[in-house]
């Protein structure tokens, strides 16, 4: 949890305030889409998403995506599970480039997106 607390870290929010409680954070309360393409053109260093289901959405169909990292928990929530989170996303093709297992049960498969113009196995990708 330290190493999170001590990382630089971005919130994209039109109704937060500054200060931010968060250590080590910056607040943009501006265009989501423009400022993570205005940080990948100027930084050196990845950027990683956490928690925000339409954030990753937005970011995925502005072709913004370089990886996607999938980590599989062994657990069905069937009577616990609410929502489905990949409802909304575009289609999208994962070309498996990485993955590892902890514990013997988590999984952490990442891939590259390609986000296609259709159906899979019926069109051409984008």
């Amino acid at each position: 949890m330290e190493e999170l607390t001590n990382a630089p870290k971005v919130v994209f929010s039109t109704t937060l305030q500054p200060p931010l409680s968060w250590p080590n954070t910056k607040l943009i309360s501006t265009d989501a889409i423009e400022a993570v393409r205005q940080m990948k053109q100027e930084g050196d260093s990845p950027l990683t998403t956490l928690g925000s289901v339409s954030l990753c959405r937005s970011l995925l169909k502005a072709g913004l995506v370089d990886r996607f990292r999938v980590v599989v928990f062994p657990v069905i929530t069937g009577s616990t599970g609410h929502e489905r989170i990949y409802d909304g996303y575009p289609d999208v093709a994962l070309d498996m480039v990485a993955s590892r297992t902890f514990d013997g049960r988590i999984q952490l498969l990442e891939y590259v997106p390609r986000v296609l113009s259709g159906p899979p196995g019926v069109q051409t990708d984008s």
